[in-house]
């Protein structure tokens, strides 16, 4: 297949964008064990991004009375994600209060709550201006200038706050019970974790969709967490391999007419797993998977 670099001077730079971006971020949730958080707020998205689609539909259609641009409608699409976001978080916080419901628990009911909306929705208001799928997977090939400044936007906010905020987000994501002893509120940590969660997967939706950013964000920070020797040595590594992975899968998907975003997430998925083969390899007693 012969794709001029012109074409994919946007792919390219979104490519390597939301791996970085889900390399730092997939590095706070792997060590906060936000994991299970961070898989159902992928599905939980999809609702939101649907709503955002028919709402910019109906005021834009009102408004102007012509069809809305495929740009507002990509905004709309991360608006009505990120919105989303909000309740479905207080539903999994509120369900693993209940006695005998674990996080892992809440966190699954969420995912089903928020695929089984999202396709509700998308069947109600049928037929959308965007396909479904291309709500479920993207397109890393169709994304445009707003897609890419709004990657940018939050990996600047994202490095400002580890910067700034690094100790304090390091202290509370290894140990929350210490960081409550020294006199320090844990809810500001928290919420920046999982708000930038919540901010990697809704700027990822125009690329890889709703379901295929957990593989991004855990992947190749589960792969650097049993080598890395430091915080910093785990966030920078974190995100060199996430950019390399799905500058890979981009390479893989061009050449062989594949699918990107799936290419890109089996990728994360391969290193991964090389990387615990090699280690159980190495060391054959040890247990395999992340802690």
């Amino acid at each position: 297949m012969n794709v001029s670099m012109e074409l994919l001077a946007l792919p390219l730079a979104e490519t390597v964008l939301m791996g970085v971006l889900s390399g730092l971020v997939g590095a706070l949730a792997v060590i906060s064990r936000r994991v299970f958080f961070a898989e159902s707020i992928t599905h939980a998205t999809f609702p939101g991004a649907v709503t955002g689609v028919v709402a910019a539909t109906a005021v834009g259609t009102a408004l102007t009375g012509a069809r809305v641009g495929y740009e507002m409608l990509s905004i709309a699409v991360l608006l009505g994600a990120l919105l989303m976001c909000a309740p479905m978080t207080w539903l999994m916080r509120r369900l693993s209060d209940l006695p005998g419901i674990s996080s892992q628990a809440a966190a699954g009911i969420v995912l089903a709550v928020g695929f089984a909306l999202g396709y509700l929705l998308s069947t109600w208001f049928a037929p959308l201006p965007l396909k479904v799928d291309g709500f479920l997977t993207g397109s890393v090939l169709n994304v445009n200038r707003a897609d890419v400044a709004l990657t940018v936007a939050v990996l600047t906010v994202t490095v400002i706050i580890v910067v700034v905020a690094g100790r304090h987000l390091e202290l509370y994501c290894f140990d929350s019970v210490a960081y409550r002893a020294a006199g320090l509120n844990p809810r500001l940590p928290e919420w920046t974790v999982l708000v930038l969660i919540c901010l990697n997967i809704c700027v990822l939706i125009p690329a890889v969709g709703t379901i295929l950013p957990i593989a991004l964000i855990a992947a190749p920070a589960a792969t650097v967490r049993s080598r890395a020797r430091s915080t910093s040595g785990l966030l920078i590594g974190s995100a060199a391999l996430g950019a390399i992975c799905c500058l890979a899968g981009l390479w893989l998907a061009v050449g062989f007419e594949w699918s990107v975003g799936g290419t890109i997430a089996v990728a994360c998925g391969l290193v991964y797993a090389a990387s615990e083969l090699g280690s159980y390899v190495r060391s054959p007693g040890r247990r395999v998977g992340p802690s």
